[in-house]
């Protein structure tokens, strides 16, 4: 029996995105997106790659999963929120775009 690669098509995950209220959010707390970043332990690189991919062409987009749980758990601690509330605020799920089949 010849497995097909192509016929084992797994479903991708959704991407994880930071709203587009972020920045604001952040600030409301009274923390700038550094401070945010130290208090999250996710560094403030990739902060600002999920704030701003057009400007960094070499990322994939989006986050993992664990990243977006940090980030949601450090907004709640500061906002005195339920992290489930957090994570609904702060992140986004897009659906991955299909790559392109390669031609034969």
């Amino acid at each position: 029996m010849v497995l097909n690669p192509k016929a084992a098509h797994v479903a991708k995950q959704p991407r994880l995105h930071l709203s587009e209220r972020f920045p604001d959010l952040v600030a409301r707390t009274g923390y700038s997106q550094r401070a945010f970043a130290r208090q999250s332990g996710v560094s403030f690189s990739t902060i600002m790659g999920l704030l701003h991919p057009e400007l960094h062409p070499g990322r994939r987009g989006g986050m993992q999963r664990r990243t977006a749980w940090r980030i949601a758990q450090a907004y709640a601690e500061i906002a005195r929120i339920d992290p489930e509330d957090a994570f609904r605020l702060l992140i986004v799920e897009r659906p991955v775009e299909p790559s392109p089949e390669p031609s034969p």
